[in-house]
């Protein structure tokens, strides 16, 4: 990345007024196309029980398809977006953590210390954190693309249901 930023640096130096404009025409040339195929909500519940997990029905609310995951004691949902004839080009990963004491001094601390997943607080009843982890799905890659991204949520959530004071049952 550095050796990149240095490049950039030197064209951009050796040629003000050319650069932006080339880098532009270059950029436009080899930009993706808009993922006209992601994943279906179906293949990534198949993946993930796979693994492991217990993963609900597919369901459909307010215009929003997403399916729950059960796993090591947390539950939380894979919400889907950009999606084409059932193909999806968006995938975000989300929990909510209830009754566990979260404040937002915890989420401000989370999102201050922690990187990747990024978390909101909600003052309703009962003071509730929601996280999330936002992904965007390489066209023909298939489910393979979300093994980091899928490690990373689980090593994370545990981690940040315990910052917002919530211990899994046993």
């Amino acid at each position: 990345m550095r050796r990149l930023a240095l490049a950039a640096a030197v064209v951009l130096t050796l040629s003000p007024p050319t650069a932006g404009a080339a880098f532009a025409q270059t950029a436009a040339q080899t930009a993706p196309a808009p993922a006209g195929r992601g994943l279906t909500p179906a293949e990534v519940g198949t993946w993930i029980t796979g693994l492991g997990g217990r993963v609900g029905p597919v369901q459909s609310e307010n215009g929003l398809t997403f399916f729950t995951v059960t796993n090591a004691g947390l539950t939380w949902a894979v919400f889907f977006y950009g999606c084409e004839a059932d193909a999806c080009g968006e995938v975000q990963f989300s929990a909510v953590v209830a009754e566990a004491g979260a404040t937002p001094d915890k989420v401000n601390a989370w999102n201050r210390e922690n990187r990747y997943l990024k978390a909101f607080h909600t003052a309703r009843e009962t003071p509730t954190a929601t996280v999330q982890y936002d992904l965007i799905l390489t066209p023909g890659a298939g489910v393979a693309q979300l093994a980091d991204p899928l490690a990373v949520w689980l090593q994370l959530l545990p981690r940040f249901a315990a910052a917002m004071g919530y211990s899994p049952p046993a």
